[in-house]
């Protein structure tokens, strides 16, 4: 087996479809949960820099837009093994997992950070995504 450059982008490539189908197989599993203990919405924040990355705030409303407890617990599979989770870690578990099938690296550098919003009246996850950069322009003047 070589190491070449191609290998591994295939291979990480691979790896981030597997994972992708996981997410989409633990989406409705992860709602479900959500919506049996009457949450309408969850939001998370993320930060990633200085090669770190963390999970900040997770908040979650309810129906009448209250803060809402994330009690409970649901069956996921996020990294190839089923295993039952409290909602809050199922939650902290797929925000991550969602960040390394689509933003690996995310905390390398100025790293990146965002916003996970889950609705679940719409049956939807959006992960909101920013990468900082460093950016420099350089000019040359002969005099």
């Amino acid at each position: 087996m070589s190491n070449t450059q191609d290998d591994w982008m295939a291979r990480h490539e691979a790896e981030a479809k597997r994972q992708a189908k996981r997410l989409a197989a633990a989406k409705p599993r992860l709602l479900a949960a959500l919506k049996a203990k009457r949450i309408a919405s969850v939001t998370v924040e993320y930060d990633g820099s200085c090669d770190e990355g963390q999970i900040g705030e997770i908040a979650a409303t309810g129906p009448n837009g209250k803060p809402a407890a994330l009690e409970g617990s649901v069956v996921l599979d996020l990294d190839g093994q089923r295993c039952k989770h409290g909602l809050s870690h199922a939650i902290e578990e797929f925000t991550w997992q969602l960040l390394l099938a689509y933003h690996a690296g995310f905390e390398i550098n100025d790293g990146g950070y965002g916003t996970l919003t889950i609705d679940v009246a719409k049956g939807t996850i959006i992960l909101d995504h920013n990468d900082r950069f460093i950016d420099a322009t350089n000019t040359l003047t002969e005099v």
